[in-house]
């Protein structure tokens, strides 16, 4: 319960879905309907689409809403740490391990939801434990012998090609169609470009909350540089810049050349970035 009140932000999710854009108002229709069904869903878009708010909003609006929230990033924990992570430890398991053991997400979050960020960076070992979980929702913590029965809704995302993972053996294509009975795709923010301006004015009235100022206005020339940018980045990026943007301006006024000089410089500077990474194979060559 702590875990999970940490983890939980506001119960207006599915108002913070911003957009107006057909693809948008499509996105929100269906995380409404999908949230009514308990089953397996699958999200994906690009990285910054907002995929951990749409899994929110698919919690909070569904029965589970009472119960647990809880998410694990696939990508940030090394295989053994993810799986006791997961589904827990018996006591004595490994070497440093609790006496007590110690239950996984799928444990605390009982009667409610798991979301599992970046589920294509899971080993196939943990694919095939999880797959084996899905089928009947039981599963032994790591090193036990009792079975146990979970009542969760999984939830997962990636913003990697599925299709090119499992031709490459780098996924299964069985737990692929176990986790994608549900399956809710996010436009990038090139896709929605009609929204941008309403992205922008609420992420300028946050920063300027945060930095104490009156909330500051952009020309229509500046607003029109923002609407015509590619943003890689898609909505994380556009809201880290805003608060650049914000948090650097001392006038009330946003014009096109502060927009750009702060907008271009920040791009080539990631550019170079990349490319003075682009021969490197490992971490030490990167140091």
């Amino acid at each position: 319960r702590q875990i999970s009140v940490m983890q939980t932000t506001s119960d207006d999710t599915m108002a913070r879905i911003l957009g107006e854009s057909e693809k948008i108002n499509l996105v929100k229709a269906q995380t409404q309907r999908f949230a009514e069904l308990d089953l397996p869903v699958l999200i994906t878009g690009d990285t910054g689409t907002g995929k951990e708010l749409i899994a929110r909003a698919l919690h909070q609006q569904s029965k589970r809403k009472p119960s647990p929230f809880l998410t694990v990033n696939c990508a940030a924990l090394p295989e053994q740490l993810l799986e006791s992570e997961l589904f827990g430890y018996a006591p004595g398991a490994f070497s440093g391990a609790s006496k007590a053991g110690k239950p996984g997400l799928i444990e605390l979050a009982e009667g409610g939801t798991v979301f599992l960020d970046e589920i294509a960076e899971m080993s196939v070992y943990l694919q095939a434990k999880l797959l084996r979980f899905l089928q009947d929702y039981r599963y032994r913590r790591v090193g036990g012998t009792k079975e146990r029965t979970a009542n969760v809704r999984v939830i997962s995302a990636s913003h990697q090609n599925f299709e090119q993972l499992i031709a490459q053996n780098a996924f299964r294509e069985d737990l692929y169609y176990r986790l994608n009975v549900l399956k809710l795709s996010l436009p990038a923010l090139s896709e929605r470009v009609a929204d941008i301006p309403l992205l922008v004015n609420h992420f300028t009235a946050i920063a300027a909350k945060q930095v104490s100022i009156a909330v500051p206005y952009f020309t229509e020339a500046a607003m029109n540089v923002l609407i015509n940018y590619t943003w890689p980045g898609n909505i994380r990026q556009l809201e880290n810049f805003i608060f650049r943007v914000v948090a650097l301006s001392d006038s009330p006024e946003l014009n096109q050349s502060m927009v750009e000089s702060l907008l271009f410089e920040s791009a080539s500077s990631e550019v170079e970035v990349a490319h003075s990474f682009e021969h490197v194979q490992s971490w030490a060559e990167a140091q």
